[in-house]
């Protein structure tokens, strides 16, 4: 399958007010030399816009490599927080340096959250409709901050790596936008049990079931409806995938089953042996210097993946 090229209605594709929250600075890199990348864009921009909910919470912030060059890799980066907490700046530092570094692209991205009480609160699909449309603004506009919207890479930590996998398994949510699977290069879903929520341990200290009910329960079916593995099909367009394995042993065989059904499938995919970390260190550590878990195997991973199209 090809990713669309047909054009969208990129009505609801706004910039955030400079009065909100999001608001950021807007000076960018001056205008390139070949002209593709064009000089003052907010670096803050709303890819949606949704009656009473905080234009934050569905914004994305992009980071661009200075020089700026034509045709720069992205990089989307989903965070973590049980679905209800997190924002797209938090531990974002290092993730800048290293991906700016190899000239790529930045792209960090919020969602709405579920907080209870809330009337804007996030229930199912929610969560995983707002990053498929951010993927959806980066395919449309990237373009103009030297960006290659035919390489995508789709990452996230914990809740953000269970959006990512439903994302990029389940052809509803980006379909909605108009994109397929294939919209994305590849993906990695970095640490969650929420590719098994049947399976996940209730004694585990990183267990996410109580999380899952609260943002997914209003879908009786979200246990099967959510759980990646379970929509694993080949043909599909699925892009290769890289994850870890860590954690309880409950958790290991969860993620080693997730990467071997891929393969099972005919997806590439590529495992990331976390064992000696902790479950928030699989995030902070990516880019930190002196790691020697996540960073390599990651960049190699992305360099492949940017370098060569999956047939």
């Amino acid at each position: 399958m090809t990713a669309s090229t047909a054009p969208r209605d990129q009505s609801t594709s706004t910039p955030v007010p400079e009065s909100s929250a999001a608001a950021a600075s807007t000076t960018q890199p001056e205008q390139d030399p070949v002209g593709c990348v064009h000089a003052g864009l907010p670096t803050t921009v709303a890819y949606t816009a949704i009656p009473g909910v905080d234009a934050n919470l569905t914004s994305v912030d992009v980071y661009t490599p200075n020089p700026s060059r034509c045709d720069a890799p992205v990089v989307m980066w989903v965070h973590g927080g049980g679905y209800q907490i997190g924002d797209k700046r938090n531990q974002t530092r290092d993730k800048v340096k290293l991906f700016n570094d190899a000239g790529w692209i930045l792209v960090s991205v919020n969602y709405r959250l579920t907080v209870l009480g809330e009337v804007a609160s996030a229930v199912f699909p929610d969560h995983y409709i707002d990053v498929a449309a951010a993927v959806g603004w980066v395919h449309d506009h990237i373009g103009s901050y030297g960006g290659d919207a035919t390489r995508i890479a789709l990452l996230g930590h914990s809740a953000g790596a269970d959006i990512v996998a439903n994302v990029v398994t389940n052809p509803t949510y980006l379909g909605t936008i108009g994109l397929d699977l294939s919209s994305i290069r590849c993906a990695g879903p970095l640490d969650t049990e929420g590719f098994d929520k049947a399976a996940a341990n209730t004694t585990d200290p990183d267990g996410e079931r109580t999380q899952w009910k609260s943002a997914l329960g209003n879908n009786p079916d979200y246990v099967m409806d959510t759980s990646a593995t379970a929509q694993v099909q080949p043909g599909i367009g699925i892009p290769p995938m890289i994850g870890v394995v860590r954690g309880t042993p409950q958790r290991q065989r969860i993620e080693t089953a997730f990467l071997s059904t891929l393969a099972a499938n005919g997806i590439e995919a590529i495992t990331i042996d976390a064992r000696a970390l902790t479950h928030a260190e699989v995030n902070a550590d990516i880019g930190k210097l002196g790691d020697t878990v996540m960073t390599a195997p990651l960049m190699s991973f992305l360099t492949t993946c940017f370098t060569h199209k999956p047939v």
